[in-house]
């Protein structure tokens, strides 16, 4: 079954916005929920204001069950979908520190993450369907219909920057562990990540630039905004995987120039940023997701 998703983004001329002028930017504190998945793209249902099923108005089922959950590869939590085996994936491969990844070190985190994204399984493959629709072990296709702003969507990700793919060697390295102090200039991971200065060396106007949120350099972990959060807060077992620096869940609308690069016509297909779905509050502003664990 092909891969719902239109590929066409529409991007707009107008450049980087300045401070201040973004339509929708908002500023976090320390406690706040780290929410916003309905009104998200990874709202896959039908009431889904960006591409959503016919069939099932259910937000969460796309990813999660509560029973009959897909355990392989120790996937979770609740996972619900199917995923491509470790092994088919390519891996980084040999890292800066002389770290080397297999695809067969591929966590269940990243894993659960490729399990939409790798290009090859489809969005509405689930193991436990809605309703009575039932139980497929692994995970099947369930022959859903999706659309976008009324229009059926039937294309691969091929051309989108959204299809990661089965090849891990040109992206950031997962499944990896965080060695401090060895190269690449880590941060040590009992690093508070908010203690981290990330304006001083840039221009005045960043003090102000996303609310503030850039010197606030809040990270969203556990499902809420923090600022006691730690570099080893955004690891998993010790290592970086795909969500140390995505929170699926978190309609982080705050990163101004990724407004810039967006359409309001109804056939941009991704007419709504959510910052990327970004941890750091403020997304990628003055690079602070690189520079919060790199001190560059």
């Amino acid at each position: 079954m092909k891969r719902f998703l239109a590929v066409a983004v529409a991007v707009a001329s107008i450049g980087f916005l300045t401070a201040g002028t973004a339509s929708a930017v908002d500023s976090y504190n320390n406690g706040d929920a780290a929410s916003g998945i309905a009104s998200s793209r990874h709202n896959l249902g039908g009431f889904s204001m960006h591409i959503g099923a016919q069939g099932t108005t259910e937000v969460c089922v796309f990813c999660h069950t509560p029973h009959h959950t897909n355990t392989a590869n120790n996937l979770r939590p609740m996972w619900n979908r199917g995923t491509s085996a470790p092994t088919s994936f390519t891996a980084y491969g040999t890292t800066i520190a002389g770290t080397t990844i297999a695809n067969t070190d591929i966590g269940s985190t990243s894993l659960a993450c490729l399990s939409c994204h790798d290009g090859v399984t489809t969005f509405d493959n689930i193991v436990n369907a809605p309703g009575k629709s039932g139980v497929t072990s692994g995970g099947a296709d369930r022959g859903y219909t999706f659309i976008d702003f009324g229009t059926v969507v039937s294309d691969f990700m091929t051309s989108s920057r959204l299809n990661i793919g089965l090849n891990l060697s040109n992206d950031h390295p997962v499944s990896v562990a965080y060695n401090a102090g060895t190269a690449a200039g880590l941060r040590a991971t009992n690093t508070v990540i908010s203690a981290i200065d990330l304006t001083s060396d840039l221009n005045t106007s960043a003090t102000t630039y996303d609310n503030g949120n850039m010197t606030k350099n809040l990270w969203a972990v556990k499902g809420f905004v923090s600022d006691t959060a730690t570099i080893a807060d955004l690891l998993r077992s010790s290592k970086v995987e795909c969500s140390s620096c995505h929170d699926p869940h978190f309609n982080n609308k705050s990163w101004q120039e990724i407004d810039s690069t967006y359409s309001n016509v109804t056939a941009d297909q991704e007419g709504e940023s959510n910052g990327l779905f970004i941890r750091r509050v403020g997304g990628n502003t003055g690079s602070g997701v690189c520079r919060t664990c790199h001190e560059k």
